[in-house]
């Protein structure tokens, strides 16, 4: 698969997951007071890919979900 370049607005927030498992995070700068959520959120979600029991129960959860969303469409 050839290598694809994302363009992010200065306020974008980006989590990139790589195939060998790591993954790169890329955060806006915050100078002042202000922090959007979506900053807020990124930093959260890849403060929890750096922490094995956060990404299990982010993996449960999914399998869960994706389970029963499974089941209720074949009924």
């Amino acid at each position: 698969m050839p290598s694809t370049t994302l363009t992010l607005a200065p306020w974008d927030a980006a989590i990139v997951l790589k195939q060998d498992g790591s993954f790169e995070a890329s955060l806006p700068q915050i100078l002042g007071d202000y922090i959007p959520e979506n900053v807020i959120l990124g930093a959260a979600l890849a403060y929890a890919l750096r922490n094995e029991d956060l990404c299990a129960l982010i993996r449960e959860n999914f399998e869960r979900e994706s389970a029963a969303e499974s089941r209720s469409t074949e009924q």
